[in-house]
């Protein structure tokens, strides 16, 4: 008996993951558009779209003319080629679980529908921790920003100077107080989710001293005058070598007068 419930608990748990991996999340804006397309090919004969288990539109070829129902009427439109159903003006209370039903049968795949914030709206820096980090810190440490709330899940990127490359990272930066670090003046982050994304302004570098740029410019500096020093004798000698000839018939016009 024991055994047989095990089993039985065992394949509920398999269905609900099975039913969780066929859910799709769908995002959308206050005010926005959600675009739900269904995996389906060939051609529809009926279709019944529902939220919440409220039916939103539904259509059967020559009997049910095309009909919007339920909170969503007004705000819907249905693409009965394809069966995609485009919700405008999106309210939080419109989001939850749509499904979809065409030909008679259930698609195995649903839409979760999840509200998020446009970071547009969110105030995006580089929070640096502690606020008294000076240059006789070991470390310190930068954060992308306060809690985004409603704007999550977010993806967060760093970019290392003015001229450095957005390069994927966590919301939280540690920086060390070394000579790479010691090269850049500035830090910047950047906040995205899956409808937007923001930029924060560059925050000055407690660590920048300059000298690294400095000796750099020193290195070029010195290669290029090695260059020129190793150069000149080149030419010299290639042109001396590529006038040869003329020299020599100036010196044997010379010799001849002389003669």
């Amino acid at each position: 008996m024991k055994v047989q419930s095990a089993v039985a608990l065992l394949l509920v748990e398999l269905m609900v993951l099975l039913v969780a991996a066929q859910e799709q999340l769908k995002y959308f804006e206050i005010g926005g558009k959600l675009v739900l397309r269904p995996e389906f090919s060939g051609p529809i004969n009926n279709i019944i779209w529902k939220h919440k288990g409220n039916i939103v539109a539904e259509w059967i070829k020559d009997k049910v003319p095309l009909e919007y129902l339920g909170d969503l009427k007004g705000r819907s439109e249905l693409d009965l080629t394809t069966g995609t159903l485009t919700v405008s003006n999106m309210l939080k209370a419109h989001d939850g679980l749509f499904t979809v039903e065409i030909n008679e049968k259930v698609l195995p795949g649903s839409f979760n529908a999840v509200e998020i914030k446009n970071l547009n709206q969110t105030k995006v820096e580089v929070i640096i921790r502690p606020l008294t980090c000076s240059s006789e810190a070991s470390n310190c440490t930068m954060d992308c920003g306060d809690d985004f709330g409603d704007g999550q899940p977010v993806q967060y990127f760093w970019k290392n100077g003015e001229a450095g490359k957005w390069e994927n990272g966590e919301k939280r930066k540690v920086i060390i107080n070394d000579e790479e670090t010691w090269s850049f003046k500035s830090f910047t982050c950047k906040a995205k989710n899956r409808i937007s994304e923001k930029e924060s302004d560059p925050l000055e570098n407690p660590f920048f001293s300059g000298e690294s740029a400095l000796c750099s410019t020193e290195v070029v500096g010195v290669v290029m005058r090695s260059v020129a020093l190793l150069f000149l004798p080149i030419l010299f000698v290639w042109f001396f070598w590529h006038n040869r000839t003329t020299f020599c018939r100036c010196g044997c016009k010379d010799r001849e007068n002389d003669i």
